[in-house]
């Protein structure tokens, strides 16, 4: 149930942007259980100028190549699990969409059963 959100700056093309989607996809269902049709993401990619990050921050060297990666999903894994899923988007972004895993920015918001509809109204996780 994870709602995965991909920015990025124009320097992207929309065939790497659909193969990083699937790589996250993919890392999610390899770390962190989830099952492989909960599949639910937005992707943009924003005009130039508005994607902003500084190139150096905690000594990893970005560039417009950067993609940022927003997963909101159900509170529950455990350290281990995230840190296992942000290696493994790192991996696939490279293998799949060319992405360097420098330029690979991940956050996770964390949420609860009754902070979800996925459609006709009703807080599914609450049925």
């Amino acid at each position: 149930m994870p709602l995965v959100r991909i920015d990025a700056p124009p320097t992207h093309e929309d065939a790497t942007l659909a193969a990083l989607g699937d790589a996250v996809h993919q890392a999610m269902t390899e770390t962190i259980d989830v099952p492989k049709d909960d599949f639910f993401q937005v992707i943009h990619r924003h005009e130039a100028g508005q994607v902003r990050y500084d190139p150096g921050y905690l000594g990893i060297s970005r560039d417009d190549g950067i993609v940022f990666i927003s997963l909101t999903m159900r509170v529950g894994r455990r350290n281990a699990q995230k840190k296992a899923l942000y290696a493994r988007i790192a991996e696939l972004a490279r293998e799949r969409a060319g992405i360097e895993p420098r330029n690979v920015f991940v956050s996770i918001t964390e949420t609860r059963e009754a902070d979800w509809s996925f459609g006709e109204g009703v807080a599914q996780y609450l049925e």
